[in-house]
């Protein structure tokens, strides 16, 4: 499988909206990529991918990220981007406000990726992401795609397909450039001494004054050029037949891995322990020096709980790497067969 990219050259990547970097654990299962730079705006995050990855700049901001910031943390040249934007704006769970949420970050996206036009994007998010809007947000992804030069390819591919217990769907979408400027990497505008703003095209000062919104819709009119093709199935991952929810496992198994005597105390066992607060009356009952060291006992209690209750929220939100494994494979496919085929 290894030898058919071997004469690809490592894709240095982009990784927006990190999380604790799920996506680049998933190209370092793959091979074939490496990461460049960070741009994560949680602070706990930010530790994280500082504990794993110390030699890798982050940037906090997503409406920093330019030409001029990446040079300033030493970051030359990009050949790809991914991100895991956030899923709020299209959640099932949410208010599927989608393009009139201000967490929808799909416009900073396409202002990054006009501004660097990368040789490929992977983009992450729920299903909703599918039908929001009455599926005309979708249609604008792939119209600002497509009418960039861009070829796109997209699919579901759920964790239990990689052999987790819970379902965990999620929409992939692979963008790949075919057009006379694939592998041409931004850094060779900026040590040529040109203005790296008009990289991205003569429009893109009129396309970052706006947000991805309704606006930038196509007509419905407007035939859209893009390709619709089964992640799961290029990767060889064993997709469910069903749609309704159904996991890929039987009931008998389900209830198997949900009540096995070795798996339930692990998967339902705190990892942080009880901690019994006094009143102040029984505070005050306590020995001359028990006051001091209970009230400090209870801070660094207090200061756990903060850090699970952050852990929870980052790993309820981070990419499965064993996910986006098969789909970096499927990228570097796409761009092997395009560098013997130019």
């Amino acid at each position: 499988m290894t030898e058919q990219f071997t004469t690809l050259k490592t894709q240095k990547v982009l990784d927006l909206c990190s999380g604790i970097g799920g996506f680049t654990l998933g190209h370092l299962i793959s091979g074939g990529f490496e990461t460049v730079a960070f741009c994560e705006i949680n602070s706990y995050c930010q530790q994280v991918l500082n504990l794993r990855f110390p030699h890798i700049p982050i940037i906090s901001d997503i409406h920093d990220i330019t030409v001029e910031s990446l040079c300033r943390v030493g970051v030359r040249e990009v050949d790809g981007i991914i991100a895991g934007l956030p899923c709020p704006p299209f959640s099932l769970a949410g208010k599927q406000k989608a393009s009139l949420d201000e967490r929808n970050l799909f416009g900073e996206f396409f202002r990054i990726f006009r501004s660097f036009r990368p040789q490929s994007a992977i983009v992450e998010n729920v299903p909703g992401l599918i039908t929001a809007e009455s599926s005309q947000f979708f249609c604008g992804v792939l119209w600002e795609f497509a009418q960039m030069g861009f070829d796109v390819e997209w699919g579901i591919v759920s964790a239990a397909s990689v052999g987790a217990v819970h379902l965990r769907e999620r929409v992939w979408i692979i963008a790949h450039s075919q057009s006379s400027r694939r592998g041409t990497s931004w850094s060779q505008y900026t040590q040529s001494g040109a203005n790296p703003a008009s990289v991205g095209g003569s429009d893109d000062d009129d396309f970052q004054k706006h947000r991805f919104t309704n606006s930038v819709y196509p007509e419905r009119s407007r035939r859209v050029e893009y390709t619709a093709f089964a992640l799961g199935r290029a990767a060889g991952i064993a997709q469910p037949t069903s749609s309704r929810g159904h996991d890929g496992f039987s009931t008998g198994l389900d209830g198997c891995l949900l009540t096995h005597p070795r798996l339930t105390p692990w998967m339902c066992a705190a990892t942080i322990p009880s901690f019994h607060r006094l009143s102040r009356n029984e505070i005050a009952a306590l020995p001359a020096d028990s006051p001091k060291e209970y009230c400090q006992l209870y801070a660094e209690y207090q200061s756990k709980r903060k850090q699970q209750t952050e852990q929870i929220k980052a790993l309820g939100n981070a990419i499965v790497p064993q996910c986006a494994a098969p789909i970096f494979e499927r990228l570097k496919r796409i761009l092997s067969q395009q560098e013997k085929n130019p």
